[in-house]
């Protein structure tokens, strides 16, 4: 069961849990200024700010359109690059969490519009506007401004970060 609190949230880490104390337990709920925080381990490498989906025993991967499109998944945005089986705090949202000025990104693709709903792509960790089959939706969060080339972009979130809601 998870808990939740600060448990000393630093999204901008990584522990190996061999040579650093772990700081929580997988998928404990940490919370700062910024939002809602799960504490996970990497399935695979991620890319700084890959939006990752977030299974219930805690692993998390870089997201695309090929994971299961009929499930309620966790999503969130890794604010760290992570190597595989490495620890780390994932932003998954949370009520008004992030916003302009916050410093929470996500990756969007070229032309990703501001404010509009995101989705998965073809790309691993990086969403866009454009709902083309089979992209499945991130529920509750926006980013915050458009891009014309592809790039990291802040993130706000009316609520937690699900996909499939």
């Amino acid at each position: 069961m998870s808990a939740s609190g600060s448990f000393g949230v630093n999204g901008n880490k990584t522990w190996d849990g061999v040579t650093i104390p772990l700081p929580a337990k997988l998928m404990d709920i940490g919370e700062d200024p910024n939002g809602r925080w799960l504490f996970v381990q990497a399935d695979g490498a991620i890319t700084r700010y890959d939006f990752v989906i977030i299974t219930k025993d805690g692993q998390a991967s870089s997201v695309t359109q090929t994971n299961d499109g009929t499930t309620l998944i966790q999503g969130g945005a890794a604010q760290v690059a992570a190597l595989d089986n490495e620890y780390l705090w994932v932003w998954v949202g949370g009520t008004a969490a992030g916003g302009s000025g916050s410093g929470i990104k996500g990756r969007v693709a070229a032309n990703c519009v501001g404010g509009a709903a995101i989705y998965t792509t073809t790309t691993a960790g990086v969403a866009d506007d454009d709902a083309t089959a089979p992209a499945v939706k991130f529920a509750n969060v926006v980013t915050c401004v458009t891009t014309t080339p592809a790039a990291a972009v802040e993130l706000y979130a009316v609520d937690t970060i699900r996909l499939n809601a």
